[in-house]
């Protein structure tokens, strides 16, 4: 099935069962980034930013929790014709090595209930139970003077991850708003 992804349409992109698609999210992403040379994409799901950053001359590795997640990801890399480095990893699990960029989409609705199958996008209580994680150990693999890129909601409490973090410096450059909620894009760097 071939979907109109507007300017990215010269991507192609399959998207696969159970794992999470190309959404307004991803464009947000895609739209505002600047990939450095070495780029580290956590949770990568299709792998539409990944091989977005690959067709730009980067050197991509990217990971995901979920197999199917990195088999549909495999599988867009070479309808693509680009290569990257496929690793099966809980966040930095499994990561070895620094990046000039860290990209990461993360769950980020707050939900009390635990839905079946619904780790692609819940974010847990706060909405944070993926993303606290994942800024407590992305310093160790970003080089100095590299960038994260973090998608963030309105439906969470930003200021106070923004607080907690005091090791790194957040700058909001791209917003997207949405019937419920906008979705924030920062740039972050380490202090």
């Amino acid at each position: 099935m071939r979907i109109d992804y507007g300017k990215y349409n010269r991507i192609s992109i399959e998207p696969c069962q159970n794992v999470y698609p190309p959404s307004e999210d991803t464009f947000l992403v895609m739209d505002n980034i600047v990939p450095g040379h070495t780029v580290l994409e956590i949770g990568c799901g299709s792998g539409i930013i990944s091989v977005y950053c690959a067709t730009m001359g980067s050197i991509v590795t990217c990971c995901d929790v979920s197999e199917a997640a990195l088999a549909c990801t495999e599988k867009n890399a070479i309808r693509n014709h680009v290569s990257l480095d496929l690793i099966n990893s809980n966040l930095f699990q499994r990561i070895t090595g620094k990046f000039d960029t860290i990209i990461f989409n993360p769950p980020y609705l707050p939900t009390e209930d635990r839905i079946e199958n619904s780790g692609q996008w819940d974010g847990g209580p706060a909405g944070f139970d993926v993303t606290r994680p994942f800024l407590n150990d992305a310093a160790a693999h970003l080089e100095d003077g590299g960038t994260i890129y973090l998608v963030l909601s309105s439906l969470t409490n930003i200021a106070a991850l923004i607080e907690e973090s005091k090791n790194y410096s957040f700058k909001e450059i791209a917003s997207d708003s949405y019937f419920f909620e906008t979705l924030f894009l920062f740039q972050i760097n380490k202090k």
